[in-house]
């Protein structure tokens, strides 16, 4: 066979070409933010060699942006070198120890559900006229600011280390911990979420998310991949479902289903969970709303309420002082939130509950810093808050909300609908996820965690 002269240069050409170099791999938001600060450098033609300095209270996100954003410069060929530096004025030296004839020196955090980077960009190079005073030149010089939704890995790479983990022991302290939560969209739904849970639905430790909506329930991995879904159209309807979609999904352990049961149907279903073929499997139907392991309610018809009676795991029933919209229980903690904006807490089922006022129906309990009590997780009381309101309160004294607030941030645009918490991540601290409804009839799970302060 012969080849024409075109197609062997062609052919010769492509044998001779380097072979295209591996796009960095990290999480989407920080592999983003690095490509917008390199579009950004690269605008301002910076002479190189160019070193890079991060600063920002997380050193595993510094040192996650600082790869990417290095690999990138390295592309544009800009030759990087990453300069470690106490402060982004003490890199303006070491950079020029170095060679670097330009210096890149950027605060990475999140804030408000954003990864951000800050900074400026400034030339090196020393006039040899300066004398003893280094001088800069007139360019590059340039303020450099980005902002990209964060994402549940930026999250993880910004948030605390893990205290069951550490060597070094808890000091002892008196009073509450301090909380601080930094928060992400992990899940973002076509449909409105009718109930939320979370809980180790394949034994390896970590919890799965569950979301319930008014047709189907899915199974989510910690980084908001679906990873099963059961759709439950085959169901009977329910004569007298709520105009709103209203539901119950929670996990039950030993060994783990997930009940589910959307209130447009006569009935849930117990489902397993098979992570190898991606299935959720009905085993039988669920009869009883799950509130958590042993205690189930029963729905108000026509309403998106629970009747105020929930039988426990011994057969005893709880009489609420009225119908409720939510509960978290962390028992012997139990929490019942009513349609008011009021709530009620039952230190233990066998004493009288404490009265509450001004929570929203997007509230838990959860032990947010590790110390072995939970914490009161609440949203805010309105119909339509502009915007709506994560607190943190301890559980101390008789009305944990009579104290100073733990911590408390706005949300996303969006009403807070429900509160769980979760272990994502087998660290051994708990997560927030919150679920949203939009007014386009879409929902999403934010995911709050926590940060170094």
């Amino acid at each position: 066979m012969t080849v024409s002269p075109a197609l062997a240069t062609l052919l010769l050409a492509t044998l001779a070409a380097e072979p295209p170099s591996p796009a960095p791999a990290g999480p989407p938001s920080v592999e983003r933010l690095a490509q917008w600060v390199t579009e950004d450098v690269r605008a301002r033609d910076p002479e190189p060699p160019v070193a890079v300095h991060l600063s920002g209270v997380s050193p595993e996100l510094r040192r996650a942006v600082a790869t990417l954003l290095a690999s990138r410069l390295a592309a544009a060929k800009l030759g990087p070198v990453v300069v470690e530096a106490p402060s982004p004025e003490a890199a303006e030296s070491a950079a020029r120890e170095l060679g670097a004839r330009s210096l890149v020196r950027l605060t990475i955090s999140v804030q408000n559900g954003a990864l951000t980077a800050s900074g400026d960009l400034l030339g090196t190079w020393v006039n040899f006229w300066s004398g003893r005073t280094p001088s800069r030149p007139s360019t590059p010089a340039a303020a450099l600011a980005h902002a990209v939704p964060a994402d549940a890995g930026a999250l993880a790479l910004a948030a605390l280390p893990s205290q069951a983990s550490s060597s070094t022991p808890l000091a002892v302290t008196t009073g509450p911990r301090p909380v601080r939560l930094m928060g992400a969209v992990l899940i973002r739904l076509e449909q409105i979420p009718a109930a939320l849970a979370a809980g180790d639905l394949d034994g390896d430790g970590k919890d799965e998310v569950a979301v319930l909506t008014e047709r189907a329930v899915s199974v989510f991995a910690d980084d908001g991949r679906i990873l099963a879904r059961r759709e439950m159209e085959g169901l009977p309807l329910n004569p007298a479902p709520p105009r709103e979609p209203f539901g119950v999904v929670a996990v039950i352990p030993q060994p783990a289903r997930l009940a589910a049961w959307s209130a447009r149907y006569a009935h849930g279903e117990v489902l397993v969970f098979d992570r190898a073929k991606s299935t959720l499997r009905p085993i039988g139907p669920l009869d009883t709303a799950a509130l958590g392991a042993n205690e189930r309610a029963t729905f108000t018809s026509g309403q998106t309420t629970f009747t105020p009676e929930v039988r426990l795991g011994e057969g005893r029933i709880l009489s609420v002082p009225a119908p409720f919209t939510s509960a978290s229980i962390v028992l012997p903690r139990m929490l019942f939130v009513h349609p008011d904006g009021t709530a009620s807490l039952y230190p233990r089922a066998t004493t009288p509950p404490v009265h509450l006022q001004g929570l929203g129906a997007g509230s838990a309990l959860g032990d947010l810093d590790g110390d072995g009590t939970p914490e009161l997780i609440t949203t805010a009381p309105e119909l339509f808050p502009a915007p709506d309101v994560v607190r943190v309160y301890a559980l101390t004294g008789d009305d944990p909300t009579s104290h100073a607030v733990l911590w408390q941030s706005a949300l996303p645009a969006g009403r807070a609908i429900q509160v769980v918490t979760a272990d994502l991540d087998k660290d051994y601290q708990r997560e927030v996820l919150v679920g949203l409804w939009h007014p386009d009839g879409t929902g999403e799970v934010f995911l709050m965690r926590q940060g170094a302060p």
